[in-house]
């Protein structure tokens, strides 16, 4: 919208432009009054349009910040994280209790979070309240360590692998 604005400015402009050296009985001054009155018209229509898409960006965050804390409140996950993850180990010795392999809180999360059903990212990201780079991080970290299967093509679509299940298990067998 502001592009076509723009480009109709420039195309009466050139215009005047092309016009204004055939308008000889024409006085400069009356031309250049009614240019200056075109390009402050112009000047003002494009600060509306930007004050509308300031106001467009605002309510898009309100909404956003709403989801967000809707997926939270309905997957319980806390909005703020405790700065220490402790180790999840089960009673039994297998992949899981292996140091390389330890999970914290926040990495079972989204394990729990991805439990409910494949997600993207940016579902993942709205739901454990993190940002985008960490929730980034840890998705290619529990893929790369066999606990998520992941599809498509950026975004990519994740999703539980048997050992994410069984993760899952030995922290809470009630999954």
């Amino acid at each position: 919208m502001l592009e076509i604005t723009l480009a109709t400015a420039a195309i009466v402009i050139s215009t005047l432009a092309l016009v204004v050296p055939r308008l000889k009985s024409t006085k400069k001054e009356e031309v250049d009054d009614l240019i200056l009155a075109i390009t402050e018209d112009y000047s003002r229509r494009v600060s509306k349009l930007e004050g509308r898409l300031v106001d467009l960006q605002v309510r898009l965050d309100i909404l956003e910040s709403h989801i967000e804390k809707e997926l939270r409140q309905h997957y319980r996950v806390p909005a703020v994280q405790s700065k220490e993850e402790p180790v999840v180990t089960s009673q039994e010795e297998n992949d899981i209790t292996r140091r390389s392999e330890a999970l914290g809180d926040f990495e079972i999360s989204i394990l729990r979070c991805i439990g409910d059903g494949a997600k993207s990212p940016a579902e993942v990201r709205a739901i454990v309240g993190r940002s985008r780079e960490h929730v980034a991080r840890a998705l290619k970290d529990l893929y790369e360590k066999g606990f998520l299967n992941r599809r498509g093509g950026k975004p990519f679509i994740y999703s539980l692998s048997d050992k994410g299940r069984a993760a899952l298990k030995a922290v809470d067998p009630s999954v």
